[in-house]
């Protein structure tokens, strides 16, 4: 299954119909999201690298590579690497959009050809919960962080959270347009979520005890992404509720996302994480 889900063609075909994907304006929910996580990271790069202001980073299973661009319009030496060719693409076309600079590679990160202990900052978004087995994957990330230098990665799990509340409630919409569409492939596994990539079923304690175990120290682990779902809202909806409350949505979501409460891990879709290597 993991093998099935996690085909180079799957992630191409996710990609090959987007052009620009990062925005700084936040009109609808997702940007909302988005600008958020990338907002943290910023932070914490700032915060935990005071010796390295415009160092190197790399973001791994890059994508649209959103986070590295963030960083490098404010002075970071951004390297984006993916498997996908496509994904290279729009990491490409997103920075060219905005005039950054960044270093694009095709790599495969379990038989990597960056330099090792090179970067400053290794992160992932959306990465790690797609392998049955962390520990290759942490372990060759690891490998590309200099000493002292940091990762940050967050992490969407296959788990119960405020996610699979909304799933549960759209589902009946979600069915009803498949059908009318006439579209009964997988009916009901795409009307209650469409996502054709395996992801596993690790805990924030899992995956922080396989980082400490290759020889990182744990900076933060949070609990974030909980108040997303309730406001990706239908189209139009979603977007009339951000513009409403423009300050009021921001800070409640750094209210949730910014905390260790340990009653939020079971309900948040994410996770995030930041590490230092010894």
């Amino acid at each position: 299954m993991a093998e099935l889900g996690n085909k180079v063609e799957n992630w191409d075909s996710s990609y090959v119909h987007l052009k620009t994907t990062y925005t700084k304006e936040i009109k609808t929910p997702a940007n909302l999201t988005n600008l958020s996580l990338f907002e943290y990271v910023y932070e914490d790069v700032k915060e935990f690298l005071t010796d390295q202001d415009g160092g190197k980073v790399l973001e791994c299973g890059c994508g649209g590579a959103r986070a590295a661009l963030h960083l490098a319009l404010r002075g970071y030496d951004a390297t984006c690497s993916d498997f996908a060719n496509e994904a290279l693409r729009l990491a490409e076309h997103n920075f060219n959009a905005y005039g950054a600079k960044g270093n694009f590679v095709f790599d495969d990160l379990l038989n990597s050809k960056l330099e090792r202990n090179s970067f400053d900052c290794v992160m992932s978004f959306g990465l790690l919960e797609h392998f049955e087995d962390i520990t290759p994957i942490t372990r060759c990330m690891t490998e590309l962080v200099r000493p002292g230098g940091i990762q940050v990665h967050c992490i969407i799990p296959k788990k119960f959270s405020t996610q699979t509340i909304m799933d549960a409630l759209y589902f009946p919409y979600r069915l009803l347009r498949n059908i009318v569409k006439g579209d009964f492939r997988n009916l009901i596994r795409r009307s209650f979520r469409d996502f054709p990539h395996y992801e596993n079923r690790f805990t924030a304690s899992q995956y922080c005890d396989v980082f400490e175990k290759e020889g990182n120290t744990i900076l933060k682990c949070q609990p974030i992404g909980i108040l997303f779902p309730f406001i990706a809202l239908p189209k139009g909806i979603g977007e009339a509720v951000v513009q409403a409350f423009p300050r009021l949505l921001p800070w409640l979501m750094r209210l949730t996302d910014r905390t260790e409460v340990k009653a939020f891990f079971p309900i948040a879709p994410k996770y995030y994480i930041v590490t230092r290597k010894k």
